[in-house]
């Protein structure tokens, strides 16, 4: 009975373990990568991902429209008559409303009424400051022009004379619009020393207050044709002067001729 009761019990024990083996193989293949069991837990989770805004493309800027020009450039007798070489007035041309200018001048010279009046108030203001202007030069007619063009090749040279703003047909001083101006005494006439004078400093502060403007100015020889002349200024009216001025050009450029 003993010997049997043994076998018994043995039987038992292996039965128990050979259950508990298959359970163990059965576990280690549900717990292995992969397998459906724990393949859920395997996957990981995915992360959201963030959405991209798409940075929207920039406004271009329009092109400023030009100002249309609402001056008048080609007649002869418009305040703003663009003058050059290639914009020549007629031989036979003389302002209508020529006037003598009541300042210190060399000898009697003329402007157009306008600009007779305004360069009188700016010589009495700048006197008020203790500046003192002279007007070298006024109105020309073409001959005076052309007699002082040949004069100038005669003594410089074709080259010379064809830069300097005597040009028969060419000189804005035959519209009696432009002015030479320079010191009360003199010093430095129609010479570049004169911007070294209180009088330059005046007119480069006030001359477009008065209407006048720079026509020639520094580095600018390949725009107008003419070189550089700080004492020719050109009356084009207050407004205009002011827009040019304020706008560093010259009428060329300016208006886009």
């Amino acid at each position: 009975m003993r010997l049997e009761n043994r076998y018994k019990w043995k039987i038992v024990t292996i039965a128990i373990l050979s259950v508990l083996i298959l359970l163990g193989l059965l576990y280690l293949k549900l717990m292995k990568p992969g397998s459906s069991a724990n393949k859920k837990d395997a996957e990981p989770t995915p992360t959201p991902t963030a959405e991209v805004t798409a940075t929207p493309e920039p406004t271009p800027t329009p092109e400023p429209t030009p100002t249309p020009i609402t001056v008048d450039l080609d007649s002869d007798d418009s305040i703003n008559r663009l003058l050059n070489k290639n914009h020549p007035v007629n031989k036979d041309y003389v302002p209508g409303d020529l006037v003598a200018v009541d300042v210190k001048s060399n000898g009697k010279q003329q402007l157009r009424a306008e600009a007779a009046e305004q360069l009188k108030r700016m010589f009495d203001d700048a006197i008020a400051q203790k500046i003192y202007f002279k007007l070298i030069s006024g109105y020309r007619s073409y001959g005076e022009q052309e007699s002082l063009y040949n004069t100038y090749v005669n003594r410089y040279g074709r080259a010379k004379a064809d830069i300097m703003d005597d040009h028969p047909g060419a000189s804005e001083h035959q519209l009696g619009l432009a002015v030479d101006l320079g010191n009360w005494n003199g010093t430095c006439e129609l010479n570049a020393c004169y911007v070294k004078y209180p009088t330059y400093t005046f007119l480069q502060e006030h001359a477009h207050e008065y209407g006048f403007i720079e026509r020639y100015p520094e580095g600018k020889q390949e725009i107008t044709g003419i070189q550089y002349s700080p004492w020719h200024y050109r009356y084009v009216g207050v407004e205009e002067a002011t827009k040019i001025h304020e706008s560093g050009l010259t009428m060329e450029e300016y208006y886009g001729y």
